[in-house]
């Protein structure tokens, strides 16, 4: 497969090279954009640090969903765990360094 820069400037992937297009490397994963001569990784944005934030917090619920379960009663502990995590998008202001991992994030902790 050729990887490429079609005449209108966005990245491609195909057997083909249409005329006018120039060859470059693979794109790496995420942010980066193609500066005549090589990929720049142009930031990532707060909603990419938010959609982060709700997939890690998603699965740590999900982890913690045999606490919820109808046949016992949760610890005043576990409740607020779980609220915690629920609360995360609303209370926490999440970056995302150059390698994706969420940062600024405080997770709640279960003891």
């Amino acid at each position: 497969m050729n990887h490429m820069i079609l005449p209108n400037g966005e990245y491609a992937v195909g057997k083909f090279v249409p005329e006018g297009s120039a060859l470059v490397p693979p794109k790496p994963s995420g942010p980066y954009s193609w500066d005549g001569s090589q990929w720049v990784f142009d930031g990532y944005t707060p909603e990419n640090a938010m959609n982060r934030l709700r997939f890690e917090r998603n699965r740590l619920l999900a982890q913690s969903d045999w606490m919820a379960v109808s046949d016992r009663t949760m610890t005043q502990a576990q409740i607020d765990f779980r609220q915690a995590l629920r609360d995360l998008p609303q209370t926490a202001d999440p970056q995302l360094d150059e390698n994706g991992q969420l940062t600024n994030v405080t997770w709640p902790t279960y003891e």
